[in-house]
């Protein structure tokens, strides 16, 4: 699957119209379901139990639901921080044309 593929990166998987509105509904919704330490927290057990393959072996039934709902999560802010890159494009080049910079 190719990285830069043009039209899936327009096609918004997980992101509601509201959400593609107002991208930060999605940082709240995250931060709603777990604080910053517990993000870090499920970020470490989840790739823990990837790379060593204990997934099923260590974790409770709730720390795989926990790790399900935050990938969930992840994928919509991926989308969500898409949707800012966005926005900001047509600024950050105006932005750097003004200062003789090309934009990449």
């Amino acid at each position: 699957m190719p990285l830069h593929d043009e039209h899936r990166s327009k096609h918004y998987c997980y992101l509601t119209k509201e959400e593609i509105a107002n991208p930060n509904l999605v940082i709240d919704e995250l931060f709603d379901f777990a604080h910053l330490p517990d993000v870090r927290e499920l970020l470490w057990e989840w790739l823990k139990t990837t790379v060593t393959g204990s997934y099923t072996k260590t974790l409770t039934a709730r720390e795989r639901e926990a790790i399900i709902i935050l990938y969930e999560k992840m994928e919509k802010l991926v989308e969500a921080a898409h949707v800012l890159h966005e926005f900001n494009q047509p600024k950050t080049k105006k932005r750097m044309a003004h200062k003789g910079t090309k934009a990449q």
